[in-house]
């Protein structure tokens, strides 16, 4: 199963958008890294490296820090690439396929964790913050880059925070940071087909609602 999802990874990279690949370098490098660390002797090494018991819970918040960032800028005012809609829309449709993506894999390869608890592959957490640090970058890359190494800093520790806390092997956070990446980039190719035949349809809206209170969406679907 891993070599199927490490397959299907390479595959996606291919053929989503060849004119465009440099983009996919990065996923693709990221999942055949994690084939390579997948082995007993990779094991090994992190049983003997890091400290059995957990080191901290920051993870579970730092996960969804890009997401946070995204959110706060487009409160704030700052220049984004998309509107606020098709921000939210992307945000949806991305967070589908990796939350889809992830939990399959997890369901299908139930291998024990370093801490002994099941279905270790791969990172979730890994994946959510690495998804939300690369739409990050599609929307503020060219306008406020700093908030771009901010977010892909908070991806990075969210990755070796769940290594710190003996959560998750190294393969688990590599894969599931390609994965999250992978999930943005495809997002932003589906979305504009999505929303044009959902459009010609007549039959679905997404309206962003912003205040400086709270963030969210409200969505009518017509029958």
């Amino acid at each position: 199963m891993r070599i199927l999802a490490l397959f299907c990874l390479i595959s996606l990279t291919v053929q989503a958008e060849k004119p465009s690949f440099k983009k996919w370098l990065t996923p693709l490098a990221l999942g055949i890294a994690s084939g390579i660390t997948y082995n007993p002797f990779a094991k090994q090494i992190q049983s003997n490296i890091v400290a059995p018991g957990k080191v901290t819970q920051l993870d579970d918040f730092t996960q969804y820090g890009p997401a946070i960032l995204q959110i706060g800028a487009k409160v704030g005012g700052y220049q984004s690439k998309s509107e606020a809609f098709d921000q939210a829309g992307i945000f949806l449709l991305g967070t589908g396929i990796y939350v889809v993506t992830v939990q399959g894999l997890k369901a299908s390869i139930k291998e024990a964790r370093p801490d002994g608890s099941e279905k270790t592959f791969p990172s979730g957490h890994t994946a959510t913050a690495f998804f939300g640090a690369t739409v990050l970058a599609h929307e503020f890359q060219d306008t406020h880059p700093e908030l771009v190494i901010a977010g892909y800093t908070l991806a990075t520790a969210t990755g070796a925070l769940r290594i710190a806390n003996n959560k998750h092997w190294v393969t688990d956070v590599l894969l599931g940071s390609a994965i999250g990446i992978a999930s943005a980039e495809l997002a932003y190719i589906l979305y504009p087909k999505v929303r044009h035949q959902w459009q010609k349809l007549n039959r679905f809206t997404l309206t962003p609602q912003v205040a400086p209170a709270y963030y969210g969406a409200r969505m009518t679907v017509g029958f």
